[in-house]
C-alpha cells in the first residue's frame, strides 16, 4: 500500500495513551504527517507525565510536519466559508486535502 496519511491531533494522543496500538496505525510505504497546527496543539499541552511528553515529542520527530503555505491557507479559508468548522480543524483538513492525503481522525463530527 502506498500513500500519504495525515494524523489528526487526537490520533497522536491516543497513541501516547496506548488507546491505539501503533501496529494498527503504521504500515510500510506510507508517508505519515501532521499539520504544524497539530504539533502546536500537542507540544503546547501541559503534560502531567514526563514520559508521555517524551513519547509525543519523539513521535512528532518521526513524522513529516507540514508547515502552512498559501495553498493550505486558501483551502482553509474556502472550508471555513462553506462549513461550520473550528479553525484548527479546518487547517488540519485543508492540509490533508492539499497534500492529497487521507486524514486519520477519531473526530468524525468536526470533519
Amino acid at each position: 500500500m502506498n500513500g500519504n496519511v495525515i494524523f489528526d491531533t487526537n490520533i497522536v494522543i491516543y497513541l501516547s495513551k496506548k488507546l491505539l496500538a501503533p501496529e494498527k496505525v503504521f504500515a510500510e510505504n506510507i508517508i505519515y504527517s501532521i499539520s504544524i497546527i497539530s504539533k502546536m496543539e500537542l507540544l503546547g499541552y501541559k503534560f502531567k507525565d514526563r514520559l508521555e511528553e517524551k513519547y509525543i515529542s519523539k513521535l512528532i520527530g518521526s513524522l513529516n510536519v507540514i508547515p502552512l503555505n498559501d495553498a493550505i491557507v486558501n483551502m482553509t479559508i474556502a472550508l471555513r466559508k462553506t462549513n461550520k468548522i473550528k479553525l484548527p480543524d479546518a487547517i488540519i483538513y485543508a492540509t490533508a486535502q492539499v497534500m492529497n492525503g487521507k486524514l486519520l481522525t477519531n473526530n468524525i463530527a468536526d470533519f
